[in-house]
């Protein structure tokens, strides 16, 4: 039975996307393709052999909307037919059946609005993006450390194991420090140019 908070999924095949939104079917498969991209885990019905059978026009729409800056989405009661999946009903209740489910389409599509407002939502690339970049200046902090070979041999010829042992703990403190900087962003790059 359904409950309150659950989710009630439009769901369209390439075909009725296409008549729907008067493009072809390749252009909404190649879409389609792009969406798992940005949103691996949207809605899909997959076939026996994993070729989509359907997919939710929320995060289809969605997807639309913020990454291929497609606005004009379908409207009025052509559109509100169209989105009746399945058996035809009566002709009195079709328009009801598609009003019903547009009204949970906008909801759906609201839902994902209200996600990437409050950053439950990510875009995957600027994520990979990001990852890809702090990876980097990581690297380079780690890099560095050859450079530390004058300091903890002077720290040996002064204290010996203990010196080597105080040398290696403030610098791993230090490496630390700035790793958890990239991580976080609490510092502008330029501060972590200097010698480790």
């Amino acid at each position: 039975m359904q409950q309150p908070g659950d989710t009630i999924l439009v769901m369209s095949s390439i075909s009725q996307i296409a008549a729907r939104d008067r493009v072809s079917k390749a252009a909404v498969s190649k879409a389609v393709k792009k969406m798992f991209d940005k949103i691996p885990d949207a809605p899909v019905e997959r076939g026996s052999q994993g070729q989509v059978i359907r997919v939710s026009l929320a995060h289809y729409d969605h997807f639309r909307e913020r990454f291929m800056g497609v606005t004009g989405l379908p409207s009025g009661q052509h559109a509100l037919a169209q989105l009746t999946v399945g058996a035809r009903p009566e002709p009195g209740e079709s328009f009801n059946e598609a009003r019903r489910q547009n009204e949970w389409l906008k909801l759906a599509r609201e839902r994902l609005r209200h996600q990437v407002e409050f950053g439950q939502l990510v875009d995957k690339a600027e994520i990979e993006s990001a990852l890809s970049s702090r990876g980097r200046e990581i690297q380079a902090l780690i890099h560095r450390l050859p450079n530390l070979a004058d300091d903890l041999a002077l720290a040996v010829s002064r204290e010996g194991t203990q010196g080597a042992r105080d040398a290696f703990r403030h610098h791993a403190e230090k490496l630390s420090a700035e790793i958890w900087a990239i991580l976080t962003g609490d510092v502008s790059r330029s501060e972590l140019r200097g010698d480790t």
